[in-house]
Parts: C-alpha cells; sequence; structure tokens
C-alpha cells in the first residue's frame, strides 16, 4: 500500500474516533461537558486524531508492502490511543524523576 493511501485511510479511522468521542459528549449534559467546540485545545484533539493517525499509518506503510486497508484503517485508529498513553508516560515519569531530584536535594 502506498503511503499516501495509508494516510488518507489512517486520518479517516482517527476521524471517526474523534467524532465518537465528540457524539459521547452528547450525552453528557451542558454544565457536566469540560470541552466544546469554542475550546482550542479540544479543536487541537479533534483535529490531532485524524493527523496522528494518517501519520502512524503512513510510517507503517513502507514497512509492510502487503498492508490492506483495514490494517491501516486500525493503526489509524490506535494511533490516538497509543499517543495519549506515551504522553501520560512520560509526564508519570518526568513527576518521579522530579521527586527524586528534590529528594536528593533535601538529603545534602
Amino acid at each position: 500500500m502506498h503511503p499516501f493511501v495509508a494516510f488518507l485511510v489512517g486520518a479517516g479511522a482517527g476521524l471517526a474516533i474523534s467524532i465518537l468521542d465528540y457524539a459521547a459528549l452528547a450525552n453528557v449534559p451542558k454544565r457536566e461537558r469540560r470541552v466544546s467546540f469554542s475550546d482550542p485545545a479540544y479543536l487541537c484533539k479533534f483535529f490531532g486524531h485524524p493527523v496522528i493517525g494518517g501519520f502512524l499509518a503512513a510510517i507503517v506503510a513502507p514497512s509492510r508492502p502487503a498492508m490492506t486497508a483495514l490494517e491501516a484503517g486500525f493503526v489509524g485508529a490506535a494511533a490516538p490511543m497509543l499517543w495519549r498513553v506515551i504522553v501520560r508516560s512520560a509526564v508519570a515519569i518526568a513527576r518521579a524523576n522530579l521527586k527524586d531530584l528534590s529528594e536528593m536535594d533535601k538529603a545534602e
């Protein structure tokens, strides 16, 4: 599969994830909603999912010449969740390292 086609399929799957996230907000009362389309951070997330999904599918495509559209869709749909886990893990590691540094400073 050509990387551009994989990008389009992955971006479509990422967009589907964004639409599902937005549809889930319909069941939450307006007072309890934390975000909306007027929030720039939410817009970045809404449009970022397809971009991240497309890029990851395009990166994987050259290493798998027999990649199907279904596989590219799976990669594109999983990319936002993988990115979320990577960012949360990096934050947790940074906090742990900073805590260790502050404890070392107190011990000196």
